[in-house]
């Protein structure tokens, strides 16, 4: 068993994504301020991107003995002016020519790109620090308003104003809207797990379309597919709706429907259905909710470690999901094929390897159409 956590390796490959994009170039203004505060969080988000950096080479001339205070590093973070702060290290004015002559590179500017990422990029300005990703809870007059996009194949968390965080899968739209009465989300296109602070005062919701989801102290995946809705409860419980408006509160009555066994609903009354944890609700285009009382949380949330987990399912549909990681995309040339039975588990950016087991079933057939798309045939 490996001695991190999923939140742990959560961190670490957040962190890679951020030196990866340092080692690229210079952040936008947007980046630099994500950058900021997904730093101050904690010491461990700062360890892991010094560790990160130096895999990437990035690091290596500026704390290669880890002469560098985590904890130093990040009270100078919250307390800093503007200025870029200055990394001491008693070593590396004494090695840095001996190996900038040996790798032949121009290390100055990489190393100042570098400070500039791990010092916080400057943390802007005052200002700035008090710009709506970090107002408090507690502030007069709350409101954010942020858009946030993931591209295909790309995934990254937000942590919201009031601590919530929300995770975006692959090509993502969501709009945060935070008033002084509510927290809205709105999610346009994709899948996004929203794991919600408690504030009995400001409700979460999340909105798709016609259809509100309001948390009642919960983490709970949403996903907009192909024209259904799918809500699943991952803890607490989330009320439902299809006849709300903007402004108003999803009150929970009585008369309100509680999930007992797996069954159809005809959601269009005014009624509100409760989905506790565990259970999954997928809202169809003709208003009728398909229930399940025992949903596979690790298959419908594996895509947060970047895996897909299949059981049973059409490889039509495993297809589907491969298409929405990877350029590479692949069609199937056979009503057949496309009705086989897939299990397994596979990671969302590795479409080579279901290919492979194709063919290696004696099933199928894979022919390459250009550069970025694949056929699968009968043998």
């Amino acid at each position: 068993m490996s001695k991190y956590n999923q939140a742990n390796i959560h961190i670490i490959e957040e962190a890679s994504h951020w030196a990866m994009l340092l080692d690229d170039g210079d952040l936008n203004e947007k980046q630099k301020k994500e950058f900021t505060h997904w730093l101050l969080k904690g010491p461990v988000h700062l360890d892991e991107f010094l560790q990160a950096c130096a895999i990437f080479d990035v690091l290596s001339d500026i704390d290669p003995n880890k002469d560098i205070s985590i904890d130093s590093l990040l009270a100078n973070i919250s307390k800093s002016d503007g200025n870029i702060l200055t990394i001491h290290s008693n070593k590396i004015n004494s090695e840095k020519t001996t190996k900038n002559e040996r790798r032949g590179k121009n290390i100055t500017a990489r190393i100042s790109l570098a400070m500039a990422a791990t010092i916080v990029i400057s943390i802007f300005t005052f200002s700035q620090l008090n710009s709506p990703l970090f107002i408090n809870e507690d502030t007069p007059n709350l409101q954010l308003k942020n858009d946030y996009t993931t591209a295909l194949g790309e995934q990254r968390s937000v942590t919201l104003a009031d601590g919530s965080i929300v995770y975006l899968n692959t090509l993502t739209n969501i709009e945060i809207d935070y008033t002084e009465q509510f927290r809205n989300i709105y999610l346009y296109q994709g899948e996004a797990i929203f794991k919600v602070a408690h504030d009995p005062n400001k409700p979460f919701r999340v909105w798709v379309n016609g259809t509100m989801f309001q948390a009642l102290g919960t983490e709970f995946n949403v996903r907009n597919n192909q024209g259904t809705i799918e809500l699943t409860v991952i803890t607490g419980e989330v009320a439902l709706t299809n006849n709300a408006v903007k402004n108003q509160d999803l009150a929970i009555k009585d008369d309100s429907i509680r999930l007992q066994k797996n069954t159809n609903i005809d959601f269009t009354s005014d009624k509100t259905l409760i989905v506790s944890i565990g259970q999954q609700a997928t809202v169809q285009s003709n208003g009728i909710v398909k229930t399940e009382v025992k949903a596979d949380l690790d298959k419908k949330t594996s895509w947060k470690v970047r895996e897909m987990m299949f059981k049973n399912d059409r490889l039509d549909e495993v297809i589907y999901e491969f298409n929405r990681y990877n350029t590479l995309q692949i069609t199937i040339d056979s009503p057949s094929l496309s009705r086989m039975s897939i299990t397994g588990v596979f990671e969302t950016n590795d479409p080579l390897s279901l290919l492979k087991f194709l063919e290696s079933s004696g099933k199928a057939k894979i022919q390459r159409d250009g550069p970025n798309k694949i056929i699968i045939c009968d043998v």
